[in-house]
């Protein structure tokens, strides 16, 4: 009988080191635009991949491994549960952009890319 336990106890602690080592971690990366990129023109999207987190309307009570994304263009933030943000009537120069995951509760996690890219609207 006391090695049925053993045995039962070893079986579970190697199932849950197996789920700690399967535990990924958040990825967000901005396809579009590119680093350095000229947009012709005043409107552009930024457009977003995200992997191994589930995008959720904001709310207060935050669950791990779902939540929503910041974007910063220059000082403005924008934020959503979507993978795409478009943006219109962009001064000419440079700029940059900034994309952040973030909890539903609004805390931000350490998971976030940035870019810069210049407008060019003549």
């Amino acid at each position: 009988m006391r090695l049925f336990f053993i045995i039962l106890l070893a079986m579970f602690v190697v199932s849950c080191a197996k789920e700690a080592i399967e535990v990924k971690e958040p990825v967000i990366s901005i396809i579009s635009p590119k680093n350095g990129e000229v947009i012709k023109g005043s409107r552009f999207a930024v457009q977003l991949n995200i992997s191994d987190f589930k995008l959720v309307t904001p709310d207060n009570n935050p669950k791990k491994g779902q939540g929503h994304v910041q974007v910063w263009v220059d000082d403005m933030e924008f934020r959503g549960s979507k993978a795409e943000f478009v943006f219109e009537n962009e001064s000419n120069g440079s700029h940059a952009i900034r994309a952040e995951l973030m909890l539903s509760n609004n805390t931000v996690l350490p998971y976030s890319r940035a870019i810069r890219i210049v407008v060019n609207n003549t």
